[in-house]
């Protein structure tokens, strides 16, 4: 199984991500977003973040999960290059590995200016799968 793939979209970005298991299908979909907006062979494991979110639905969690992971990235100038994501029911726990973007060793890639709830979807069938679309 493929950890995430782009999506035919006129005007904005969209991806779907796998997992096994929500925690993976979150680490996968962490990836896609990071690597729209970073190359992500230029980010070391130097620091980290610890993420703790609960919402009501796992569709409100991936939302959540998503747009905080921009507020790091834009906000603490933190780039994200892998996570180890738990979850509970409709929580989740991630430590996430990266660093600090320096523009003079990290190509930039596409702005994302949000994520959104357009078409926005997860399911499970053999495994699960996240549906999407980011505002760029």
């Amino acid at each position: 199984m493929r950890k995430y793939e782009f999506l035919e979209h006129t005007a904005d970005v969209a991806f779907r991500a796998y997992g096994n298991n929500v925690g993976e299908l979150f680490e996968h979909a962490a990836e896609a977003l990071e690597s729209i907006m970073i190359c992500l062979d230029d980010v070391a494991c130097e620091d980290s973040r610890v993420i703790t979110l609960t919402s009501d639905t796992y569709e409100d969690l991936l939302y959540d999960w998503l747009s905080e992971l921009l507020v790091i990235f834009e906000v603490d100038l933190f780039a994200v290059r892998s996570c180890r994501v738990t979850t509970t029911g409709f929580s989740l726990h991630a430590e996430c590995l990266g660093a600090k973007i320096d523009p003079s060793k990290h190509r930039l890639k596409e702005e994302v200016k949000a994520v959104t709830y357009h078409e926005l979807k997860v399911t499970k069938n053999a495994y699960f799968q996240a549906q999407v679309t980011l505002d760029v």
